[in-house]
């Protein structure tokens, strides 16, 4: 059941004074439309028939909010924006985007309009899209010329990664390649001064935070194929992958990352297969090596020892100082040796 063009404002704004936060307010309008929880997720295949039927959501869209731009006790307004002075959240918590995703919803928007607005700050007379990049893609897609905004003043740019951050994991927590991809740049750009303010700010642990942006020693032909389905790869797993390309080489990685996004092979797979190497790699070290005594007057003296890989040993226990010297001066012209200075 569509949401009439009224309403859409009205339950934005309700659900908006309900929480003290962006993501509160948004989880809360998302409860109230009861047929369409979310316009992201579980969202009908059904697109207008006819170019008739896709005027009359533009349309739709524009009249929402066309008489009636509402103040929030947060300060925030809700307003229907040009999709051209929109920008991009250049900190945005999600780098990966899936095609599929952004037609599926695009579908939903072209059968029942943009149920849950964007957010958004201004800068520079433009429009920062704090969250909501799927919507925007999908509002694109079907060639609509104005999206539905919750707008925020003075957001910082922790401000727009931290939303970003929170609103995705409301609904589709973005992959582990999303958030070292993000943190990387975040370190990087100097918004946060180390890995810990990341990890105070995400609630992840220190040392999953380093183990995710250890992704990023992968060799690009590895990160391609991860980037085919990165859902697939959570950071633990990628981890993993990390560990076994270093182990394996990059042929090998990239053949295990296509297994793994095809389902065909689970993270203790990994493990084992890069257990195997290790194993593999001790056995070669361990080099088969002879031994021979020396005795003198039927008592062992020493010994002489050689390897498979050319070392040779030789320890000898001579009391006899004419003898000892003797064996050093065959010793020294063996290998033109030289007295010490």
């Amino acid at each position: 059941m569509a949401i009439s063009k009224k309403d859409m404002g009205a339950r934005a704004v309700r659900a908006a004074e309900m929480s003290p936060t962006i993501s509160d307010r948004l989880r809360q309008a998302g409860e109230l439309v009861q047929s369409h929880p979310i316009d992201e997720t579980s969202i009908s295949t059904a697109r207008p028939t006819s170019a008739t039927a896709l005027t009359s959501v533009q349309k739709m869209q524009e009249e929402t909010l066309a008489d009636n731009v509402v103040m929030t006790s947060a300060g925030a307004h809700l307003a229907m924006i040009p999709v051209d002075q929109i920008d991009h959240n250049p900190f945005n918590a999600r780098k990966i985007y899936r095609a599929e995703r952004v037609s599926e919803l695009a579908a939903s928007i072209g059968t029942h309009g943009q149920e849950i607005p964007g957010i958004a700050t201004r800068r520079q007379g433009r429009y920062i899209l704090v969250a909501g990049h799927y919507r925007l893609r999908a509002l694109k897609m079907l060639g609509i010329k104005s999206m539905a905004l919750m707008i925020r003043d003075e957001l910082s740019d922790r401000d727009l990664y931290a939303h970003s951050y929170r609103e995705n994991a409301e609904r589709e927590g973005q992959s582990g390649l999303d958030n070292a991809l993000a943190w990387r740049e975040l370190l990087d750009q100097g918004v946060y001064a180390s890995e810990t303010e990341i990890a105070e700010t995400t609630g992840i642990s220190l040392a999953n935070v380093n183990k995710t942006l250890g992704a990023l020693r992968l060799t690009p032909p590895v990160l391609d194929v991860v980037k085919d389905d990165p859902t697939s790869f959570p950071f633990t797993l990628l981890y993993d992958l990390v560990l076994f390309e270093a182990a394996a080489g990059q042929g090998r990685a990239i053949a295990m990352a296509r297994q793994i996004g095809a389902g065909e092979i689970s993270r203790r797979d990994l493990q084992a297969a890069r257990a195997q190497i290790a194993s593999l790699k001790d056995r070669k070290r361990k080099e088969t090596s002879r031994q021979y005594k020396i005795q003198v007057g039927g008592v062992q003296t020493g010994f002489i020892k050689e390897w498979d890989s050319g070392k040779v040993a030789l320890e000898v226990h001579l009391n006899d100082p004419k003898e000892r010297q003797a064996l050093l001066e065959e010793l020294k012209r063996r290998f033109n040796l030289s007295d010490p200075a």
